[in-house]
Parts: C-alpha cells; structure tokens; sequence
C-alpha cells in the first residue's frame, strides 16, 4: 500500500507506466537478447535461445494463472494507474519475464550482471506500485522466471 499512496508523484507515475509498457511481454528482454545476437555473431545461438527463453516464461506464466485464477486488486478510492492488463493477477508476468530474461542474459555477459537484475526488479516493482498486483504476485513471479531462465540456462 505504501507503494501505492505516499509514495506516488505524477513524475513518477508517468515513468512507472512507461518502463511498465517496455516490458510487456517481456519486450525489453527480448530486444536486450536480439541486440546481442546481432552484436555477438559467435554466441548469436545462445542469444536468440535467450531471447527465446522470454516467450517461453511468457506462455508457462500464462497456464499458472489460469490455474490459480487470482483476481488483481482492487482498492476503493484508489484506481490503478495505466493500462489495466485483463489477465488474472499471479503471478506476475513482468516480472517472470524480467527475471527469466535476466538470468538468461547474465549467463552471456556476467559484468551485466547486477544491472540487470536490478532493472528487473525495478520491472517487478511498477506492478504493486501501478496498483495491477499484489507484493506476492511479484515475488512468485520473480520466483518463476528465475527458476525458468535457470533451467533454460541449464538446458542450453
């Protein structure tokens, strides 16, 4: 709630919808992996299976909400900030996009490391903060993407 109430400013909640909109279905993780793919020719496999890693988290996200059926929240007199997705609530895909994409794009530059992991849980954090999910939501999609992009990375 805090997220939601004394912490907000139009500034903010202008560029919360705006890095928010980047990652909707995990595009900015995507665009990341293809940049490197084109920009690392030798590794340009590895790259595009991270990129590809993405719409994976994406689909499996997707089946664990329809199975849990959480609806979003909802807070009288406090409307949600932006585009309202029409998807139930957990867990978040922002935010298992994000962490799966991180991981796998970690795994390829390891310096990256630390930035990346933070822009996505700055990504996770738009969502309780725009009022479209609930603090758990993010964290099992946290959860889930970085357990998907590990087993991928694994995997590969």
């Amino acid at each position: 709630m805090l997220l939601r109430t004394r912490l907000r400013t139009p500034g903010l909640d202008r560029a919360a919808v705006a890095y928010a909109r980047m990652g909707e279905s995990g595009g900015l993780w995507i665009a990341l992996a293809l940049a490197g793919a084109v920009l690392d020719s030798r590794r340009r496999g590895r790259w595009l299976a991270a990129a590809a890693t993405v719409p994976l988290t994406l689909v499996l996200n997707y089946l664990v909400k329809r199975v849990v059926g959480r609806e979003r929240p909802r807070v009288d007199g406090l409307d949600p900030v932006g585009r309202v997705p029409v998807s139930r609530s957990f867990p978040s895909a922002h935010a298992a996009t994000s962490f799966a994409g991180a991981v796998r794009i970690a795994a390829l530059v390891p310096g990256a490391r630390a930035p990346l992991f933070a822009a996505a849980a700055l990504m996770a954090l738009t969502r309780p903060y725009l009022g479209v999910h609930y603090p758990g939501d993010i964290v099992a999609g946290a959860a889930f993407g970085l357990m998907v992009g590990a087993v991928a990375e694994i995997a590969s």
